[in-house]
């Protein structure tokens, strides 16, 4: 497995555009008031089975915003633990686009430990063919985090009536200063937005691919990353959405 440690000093700011083309450990860091914008995407063969783990730690008055997205791999299993300190802001999105009979099994973990930190945490997952996506989101508010704000929400887009997705949001807060709340919403592609496309002139599989494409990539607009990072992830989004088929 790569190992790879990311540290950013206190006050300084870095972008990152990390590809994971095998199994890999990630190590972030942020020091005080750091700023950082980091994508992973993992781009690992499709006949591969792969680990991800990411570990992060949001030091006090810092911010992060980071963008994970499942392209590769045969069975992915992903772990992501975020640790935030006094002030801190995190922005965690996650975007995946599976096929065939690819599965992720994702897990997610997010502590605020201390007053006043923020986070969002977005994700979208799109499933075609015989396709699983089985996740897992804890957000966890401590005792001590007085006035922490933290919302996570999934949205899931089924391509095929044989993928399955299933997202499980859970929110513990141990204190009762805060502001929380989190969500999960999943729909086939709707019929109405192909029959509107359709009286355009724009054929059925056209038509489909558009609103997958509008789905991922509004994540990543609303990420508002560097412009290129986001040009970087729009790319791998796009060529793996060019070659998709039968849904």
């Amino acid at each position: 497995m790569k190992a790879e440690k990311i540290s950013v000093a206190k006050g300084s700011e870095k972008t990152l555009l990390l590809e994971a083309n095998c199994s890999a450990a990630y190590s972030i860091s942020l020091a005080e008031g750091a700023k950082a914008e980091v994508v992973i995407v993992n781009a690992a063969p499709v006949d591969d089975d792969v680990e991800i783990s990411v570990d992060v730690k949001i030091g006090k008055n810092a911010a992060l915003k980071l963008v994970g997205c499942t392209l590769g791999g045969r069975e992915t299993k992903s772990e992501m633990k975020i640790v935030q300190k006094t002030g801190s802001r995190c922005e965690h999105f996650e975007v995946a686009l599976l096929s065939g009979a690819q599965r992720l099994i994702a897990r997610t973990q997010h502590l605020h430990c201390e007053p006043r930190s923020f986070s969002r945490s977005s994700f979208r997952y799109a499933a075609a063919g015989c396709s699983q996506v089985n996740v897992q989101g804890n957000v966890e508010i401590a005792q001590k985090a007085a006035r922490a704000d933290a919302h996570f929400m999934a949205k899931s887009l089924l391509l095929s009536r044989e993928a399955r997705v299933r997202v499980v949001p859970m929110l513990s807060v141990k204190t009762g200063d805060v502001t929380a709340g989190h969500g999960a919403a999943m729909a086939p592609v709707s019929a109405d937005e192909l029959f509107y496309l359709e009286s355009r002139g724009i054929e059925e599989k056209a038509g489909k691919h558009m609103i997958l494409e509008g789905f991922l990539l509004e994540s990543v607009a609303n990420a508002k990353l560097d412009r290129k990072l986001a040009g970087g992830l729009e790319k791998c989004l796009a060529q793996k959405i060019g070659v998709l088929d039968g849904f």
